[in-house]
């Protein structure tokens, strides 16, 4: 499938962070692979801080200027530059524009049927097993749970 420039609609997200994807993966019926544009307003960011046990994560600045938080460390990242982590890394990570300009990034990564994510600074734990998700604490209650 061909997909052009501007041929798949924005979509406002506002799960962990309001951000706008273009979900190309979803458009053309990827069922192994996610594929998005993603655009962040100056301020914004990805998600909460997290890591993936078994999802490899991919991402490379098409406009602007990412700031790219691994654990307590902060890089800056621009046009061209990419950030990739392995699944099962351990290594919390998220994407922030600290800019006055939006910023706009590819993102890939692969969608396992079953799947657990770390938010170490929320002190929980996402246990996925499509389509059925729920959160857990650390205390080891349920916090959210829901359908996808």
């Amino acid at each position: 499938m061909i997909l052009r420039k501007g041929s798949v609609e924005g979509q406002q997200i506002f799960g962990s962070a309001p951000r706008t994807e273009e979900r190309f993966g979803d458009v053309a019926g990827l069922k192994i692979l996610g594929v998005n544009i993603v655009t962040l307003a100056p301020g914004e960011h990805s998600a909460q801080k997290h890591w993936h046990s078994g999802s490899d994560e991919f991402i490379m600045v098409l406009e602007g200027m990412a700031t790219v938080i691994e654990d307590d460390a902060a890089t800056q990242i621009g046009p061209g530059d990419m950030a990739l982590w392995p699944a099962a890394s351990e290594i919390g990570h998220q994407i922030v524009n600290r800019s006055q300009a939006p910023l706009r990034y590819l993102c890939a990564g692969t969608n396992p049927d079953a799947e657990t994510v770390r938010y170490p600074d929320q002190g929980e734990t996402l246990h996925w097993i499509r389509p059925d998700w729920h959160v857990q604490g650390d205390d080891g209650t349920v916090r959210r749970r829901g359908t996808e």
